[in-house]
Parts: C-alpha cells; structure tokens; sequence
C-alpha cells in the first residue's frame, strides 16, 4: 500500500496535533481568507482537510466550507472537533484523484503539503484537473506547497523533536532525479518503536505554475508566506493563487 493509505490515523493526529500551533493556524486562516478575497457566505472546499484544522475556523468566520479527505480516521476526529466548536461542515471522505463536483464552489484550498503525493505525475495532474472542474467560473484555488528551490538547499541531518509528550527522530531525504522529498519518523512509545515514513513531489513555482495552467487555470501570483510575503528562492513555501476562467 501507499504510504497515504496508511499514515493518516490516530498515530498521525498524536505527532501532527501538538506540532500545529494555534498562533500558526490563525496566521495561515486569515491568510487564507485575504489572498482568496472572499467574503462571509462564500462556498469552500479544503481538500485534503485532514483533521478541520482549517476548515473548521473557516466554518467560524461564516464560510460555507465542504472538507474532503481519504482518512476516516481523521474525519472521525474532524466531525468531533466541529461539533466540539459549534459549527458545521460538510464533510466527505474519498479521494482527492476522484473530486465529485463540477462548478460547486467560489474557492478551492489545497495547504500543508497535500499535493504531489502520488509517484505517478498524471494523477497529480488528475487533481488540479478536478479541482479545475469543482470550481465556480471566476472561483479561486490556493495551493501551498513546499519549495523545491528552498529545500534542495537544506542540510539533511538527522534530528529529535518533541511533539507533545513524544520524542521523535526525524530523519530526511531527498531524491534530485524523481523531485521527491520524503522524511522517516521514529519514536518509541509503550515500548515500543513506532515508525511513520512520508514523501511528496516537490515543485519548484516554474513548475507548479505549468501544472496549474495546463489544468485550465489562470495563474495569478504566488506567495512566499501567509502575511504577504514576497516569494523568492529563499521562501520555504510556495503558496500560489489561481482562478477559473469566466
């Protein structure tokens, strides 16, 4: 199986959650919210919504948000944080390669590295075509993604980090000839070693912009931070604004 089958479960929500501040969370929901230019009322999809971490606070603002996620898993714990928060959310499991809608929403979100998992680079394709057909005529689409141009620079060292009351070995890799960035996680726990391993495409924005275009999107401009940052090769995202034609 794919390592997106099977990472997302109640391992992921116990590394991931304490690692998503919620300082960090506000500053990405009103960037979000800005460099889309919509208003309360507004129909977004989050695919990929994992847990509701965006979705649910955009729920808050008065969205009309619809989450879409593979992982019953943590759209288990998405429906209890929603509930938990008061709002509501339609949330939908299934996967992002298959979008089921057409010309249903004014915004599209795509954030936290949640593209360019699949090896084969037409199936990511496939997603930007759907998310091309999921969106309004003059809708938007908001991709963040890691820079390929900032990580090939990066010192891939082996290090601990903690998350919650977790010790965990972070063990990096890159591979220059397939564009593929991946990471190796291992903790002990109950005795126990515990292993998670992930990896994506990564793109450099030249790139990004001609996937996103061939999708039959207008790109816009792109983003080297949630504040209105200037993008450069320094950046370590890629955030990038699209929109439908129409």
């Amino acid at each position: 199986m794919a390592w997106w089958e099977t990472v997302f479960d109640d391992r992921y929500l116990r590394l991931w959650g304490p690692l998503a501040s919620p300082e960090a969370t506000e500053q990405q929901v009103e960037g979000i919210i800005a460099y889309l230019g919509v208003e309360p009322g507004a129909s977004i999809l989050d695919l990929a919504c994992g847990y509701g971490r965006i979705a649910i606070p955009l729920a808050q603002r008065g969205f009309r948000v619809t989450g879409l996620d593979l992982s019953e898993t943590l759209l288990g714990q998405a429906r209890a944080n929603a509930a938990q928060a008061g709002v509501e959310v339609d949330w939908h499991q299934g996967d992002m390669r298959e979008i089921p809608w057409e010309g249903a929403f004014d915004a599209v979100i795509n954030v936290f590295s949640s593209f360019g998992y699949f090896t084969d680079e037409e199936e990511n394709r496939r997603v930007l075509e759907g998310v091309a057909r999921a969106i309004k005529p003059g809708g938007r689409f908001l991709i963040d993604v890691i820079n390929r141009d900032w990580q090939v620079r990066q010192d891939l060292q082996r290090r601990w980090f903690e998350a919650g009351d977790l010790l965990v070995l972070e063990d990096p890799w890159l591979d220059p000839v397939e564009g593929r960035a991946g990471e190796v996680w291992r903790w002990l726990e109950g005795g126990r070693w515990q292993t998670l391993e992930f990896d994506v495409r990564i793109y450099t924005a030249t790139e990004l912009k001609a996937l996103i275009e061939a999708a039959g999107l207008r790109w816009i401009t792109v983003y080297g931070g949630w504040t209105g940052d200037e993008f450069g090769p320094q950046s370590r995202r890629i955030i990038a604004l699209a929109e439908k034609p129409g």
